[in-house]
């Protein structure tokens, strides 16, 4: 059993290498790091502990005796013990008094607790010395046997024993050939096989061990943490403070600066939860859209083949070509959708799960919160995005199906087709309007709750034409259908996703003349608080000329030929053919304002 009095007098150095090989390495030693658990069991010593020169027997290839001085780790070299040294008794001196051969001197209160056969005769029976228990002996096996801290890098020989690679590396440089520290067995420097299962369990020990409830401790002046700092980030001691790293930094303790930032986190937290919010909002308007598209597609289809029965036979392969488009662009616009959908999901469950993670760690002690702050701002950082707008172009184009497809083939079947210059976009109606099958006119009715897009009007019953207009001259003509109540012209395209607001003026991008019910119903008025000297009488049917190079947009009474009124504007960017339908009088039925069909010219003729 191992002599108690030489633990007691040497109990302030760490335990020396064993004799079987816990060799210290040449050279410099990096700070200690030994944890709590790390802490020196009790063990057998020499006198001097791991501050004296030991000397300790090894055979040589030869099978000679040499002798060989092993310095303990960090130490210097010290003298050897002279025989008449007063920690030593002499060998006849301790044989008589019956203990051990690594007794300290038979005076003092060291020999009291020798526990060699003499002195057990001569005191009563000491109770045993309670056994390491098992986890304790579990623990000393992740010491490194030549730095005797827990590995750090372990690397495994040929041979089969583990070290830490520096410390291996450090024993192996001033020695020619490279052996085994613990059984000498010949090894190279390629065997050094990184252990990942001995560097996985201490990891583990060392984060339950910073779990125990233990104080946090400086990694640099080993003393308790009280301190944070708030320029670094970081825990910090007493020590720390008052040194130049941290001097003119913001340090204030532990318990003010974790409640400051539990406060943080907890506003955080309510604003992930609104953002939760927003998500589920944007994502149920693409859910509507997706819906949309669905029955719009039902819809389009059975329209796209009642209008292929007009053109018989022969046009069946051209009915199959463009319902194949159709599916592509359904099929595109709802895997557009449904990624939008998914994305929306993952990121309202990764706003939840980093909810559930901060109220977690709201319930941590001081510590623990503090050391996981950085991560825990840079994990916010990434799931802090505002949910994405919905961006225009999400609803099936309808027009690209319906508004030229009788074009398309009028080569073919000329005498049955009609022929519009552009047709209403059904994604920029307003609720109240109800366009006909073959979008060539709208009337107001009841209002319709719609699938909510960047496209459509919502404060008034407005629709855009299909086609927008940038360069060249281009006409169009209108029938009004009885109505009194309208607007005809154009207006600027909304870029950016922005939607349409509240007026529309000649400020804000609308050009357009209109006539309203009430006393001044003969008199046309212009978007640009203008007015028209011809009276409108019974007004028909509008001619719109657009001129965009010249930047004129006129207004003509198609049937009586006259002018009614021309705005001269340079039109930057894009305009669209615009309308607006207002409520029919009490008692009246609802009239329908429609785009009147081309009169189409063909000459067929060979290149020159």
């Amino acid at each position: 059993s191992p002599c108690p009095g030489w633990e007691e007098s040497d109990s302030s150095v760490p335990p020396p290498a064993r004799a079987a090989g816990r060799l210290a390495a040449p050279g410099p030693h990096p700070a200690p790091r030994t944890p709590a658990w790390a802490a020196p069991l009790p063990r057998r010593g020499r006198p001097g502990g791991g501050a004296r020169l030991q000397i300790a027997k090894a055979r040589d290839i030869k099978g000679k005796t040499r002798r060989r001085r092993l310095l303990s780790p960090g130490r210097g070299p010290i003298a050897p013990a002279m025989p008449g040294d007063a920690t030593r008794p002499p060998r006849k001196q301790r044989r008589a008094r019956g203990c051990c051969k690594r007794c300290l001197p038979a005076s003092g209160p060291a020999a009291a607790a020798c526990s060699g056969p003499r002195a057990m005769e001569t005191r009563a029976a000491a109770p045993p010395a309670a056994a390491s228990p098992p986890r304790a002996s579990f623990k000393e096996e992740l010491l490194c046997p030549i730095c005797y801290d827990p590995f750090r890098e372990a690397v495994t020989l040929g041979c089969g024993h583990n070290f830490c690679r520096a410390c291996v590396s450090r024993s192996w440089e001033h020695q020619p050939r490279h052996a085994c520290p613990v059984c000498k067995e010949l090894a190279a420097p390629g065997d050094l096989r990184a252990n990942h299962t001995l560097n996985n369990l201490v990891e583990m020990l060392l984060r339950e061990e910073s779990r125990g409830g233990g104080p946090a401790l400086c990694a640099q002046h080993r003393q308790e943490a009280r301190l944070f700092c708030h320029d670094d980030k970081e825990l910090v001691c007493a020590l720390c403070q008052s040194g130049q790293q941290h001097a003119g930094h913001r340090v204030r303790p532990v318990a003010e600066t974790a409640q400051d930032y539990r406060a943080k986190w907890r506003n955080m937290e309510n604003s992930l939860r609104d953002k939760v919010k927003d998500f589920g909002t944007v994502r149920r308007s693409y859910e509507s859209i997706s819906k949309h598209n669905q029955v719009e597609v039902a819809r389009l289809e059975d329209q796209i083949r009642k209008e292929f029965e007009k053109l018989h036979e022969f046009l069946r392969g051209e009915e199959k070509a463009v319902l194949s488009e159709l599916r592509e662009e359904a099929q595109s616009k709802r895997g557009l959708v449904e990624g939008k959908i998914k994305k929306l999901s993952e990121d309202s469950d990764a706003l939840l799960r980093e909810v559930h993670q901060l109220r977690a760690d709201l319930t941590e002690d001081d510590v623990s919160f503090l050391q996981k702050h950085k991560n825990r701002k840079r994990r916010i950082a990434c799931t802090a995005e505002e949910p994405e707008a919905i961006p225009p172009g999400m609803l099936v184009d309808v027009p690209k199906f319906l508004g030229s497809l009788q074009y398309d083939v009028w080569k073919k079947m000329l005498d049955i087709i009609t022929v519009v210059p552009f047709s209403f976009d059904p994604n920029s109606a307003a609720g109240w309007l109800s366009i006909s099958s073959n979008l060539t006119s709208i009337t107001n009715g009841s209002y319709k709750l719609l699938v909510d897009n960047p496209e459509r009007f919502s404060s008034a019953p407005c629709i855009l034409g299909s086609r927008g207009f940038s360069q060249g001259s281009h006409v169009w003509e209108v029938d009004l259908g009885g109505l009194t109540n309208w607007r005809v012209g154009v207006a600027k395209e909304r870029g950016g996703g922005r939607r349409w607001n509240f007026h529309h003026d000649a400020r804000s991008g609308f050009w357009y003349i209109y006539r309203l019910q009430g006393a001044d119903s003969e008199t046309c008025r212009a978007s640009n608080a203008a007015r028209s000297e011809t009276a409108l009488r019974d007004l028909k049917r509008i001619r719109v000329e657009l001129d965009c190079d010249e930047g004129e947009l006129s207004f003509y009474d198609a049937d009586q030929k006259s002018h009614i009124y021309t705005f001269h504007e340079q039109f930057s960017g894009e305009v669209f053919p615009y309308f607006y339908v207002g409520n029919p009088k009490p008692d009246t039925p609802p009239g329908s304002l429609r785009i009147c069909p081309l009169r189409v010219l063909i000459k067929e003729d060979l290149p020159l």
